[in-house]
């Protein structure tokens, strides 16, 4: 089950971005600005998760380390 509300919130998801570049192309020249901030946070999103999956130490210290 969980994985059938991943799968939706994912569809749900790029669904909701692909009306929001959508509709940011409709607004040229200003969605220019819309679609640069999208991008940028996507560029972050992106940076961050493959730092994340790639830092072996941080998977040491989730697992053997207790708060």
């Amino acid at each position: 089950m969980s994985n059938f509300a991943a799968v939706l919130f994912a569809v749900i998801v790029l669904g909701y971005l692909g009306f929001l570049i959508f509709g940011m192309i409709q607004l040229l020249p200003w969605g220019l600005i819309g679609l640069g901030i999208l991008a940028g946070f996507g560029i972050l999103f992106f940076g961050v998760l493959k730092d994340r999956i790639g830092n072996k130490e941080d998977d040491y210290y989730d697992k053997n380390v207790d708060l």
